[in-house]
């Protein structure tokens, strides 16, 4: 915190609660952040959404899923907060829709983590939700690597590019830094690579960050830039003019087919 506070006394940032909050009840999280919550004594500053620009932005908390935590509590605000976000008025105001928690539902790691197995968490319980409802970003974190993902649901890439993408784009964002295990990071990427993973990038000391930019309602650019170089190392445009819940993963499964007949 004190290394970061010259930026964060002047600039403004949306926290999303991740696994080194959990101690104590997330105390010194909630106490410390203060994010536009819903009031309630646990809720507040775990979960909440807010508008910039053309983007309808929701912070959601991953660790309920690991601590036994408001699980069923989360998931209603959830759905009631993106199907307001859905409603034709809003969806025309704020077409982009951008969720963002710490931990991933896919990733290339090897480490074990909820990310690397068929049977994740948190992929089970929301990855329908975000599908249906048109989310068309999920920014995570966790493992201390870089990961972008093409458009994929229920592991099914829908595409192999970002114009008009058919599922949501996921951007695993965790290069920031990590001062575990004597300063060693322990989230090897050298497991075999996934079809929906696009571009992956890990080395010890390799750190980064993500830079995301919503020129209008149909053009988003994100890009990750290198710390120790200082350059793009990554970056790709999206591309959106069907903002609203995606097609059910079957029919675009038969239009393949014709297409490809």
């Amino acid at each position: 915190m004190e290394s970061i506070q010259p930026i964060t006394a002047y600039l403004p940032y949306m926290t999303a609660v991740g696994n080194h909050e959990i101690a104590y009840n997330f105390s010194h999280y909630r106490n410390r952040f203060s994010m536009p919550g819903d009031g309630d004594s646990y809720n507040n500053n775990m979960w909440y959404s807010w508008n910039a620009g053309p983007i309808h932005f929701v912070a959601y908390s991953t660790e309920v899923y690991f601590t036994n935590g408001p699980i069923d509590t989360q998931l209603a605000w959830l759905k009631k907060d993106l199907a307001e976000a859905n409603l034709p008025e809003n969806r025309k105001l704020r077409p982009w829709i951008i969720t963002y928690g710490h931990r991933p539902m896919y990733c290339s790691n090897i480490d074990g983590d909820d990310c690397t197995t068929p049977k994740s968490r948190i992929r089970a319980a929301l990855e329908t939700l975000f599908f249906e409802n048109g989310v068309d970003m999920i920014i995570e974190a966790h493992e201390h690597s870089y990961e972008r993902l093409y458009p994929v649901y229920n592991e099914t890439v829908t595409s192999y590019d970002y114009v008009n993408p058919k599922a949501p784009v996921h951007i695993v964002s965790g290069a920031a830094g990590c001062n575990e295990q004597d300063g060693i990071c322990v989230n090897a990427i050298f497991g075999p690579k996934g079809p929906w993973s696009a571009y992956r990038s890990w080395l010890p000391g390799l750190y980064g960050f993500g830079k995301l930019t919503v020129y209008n309602s149909t053009h988003l650019y994100w890009e990750q830039f290198l710390d120790l170089l200082g350059f793009d190392e990554d970056w790709i445009t999206v591309e959106q003019h069907n903002h609203g819940p995606f097609p059910p993963i079957h029919k675009l499964e038969k239009q393949t087919e014709e297409l490809s007949s």
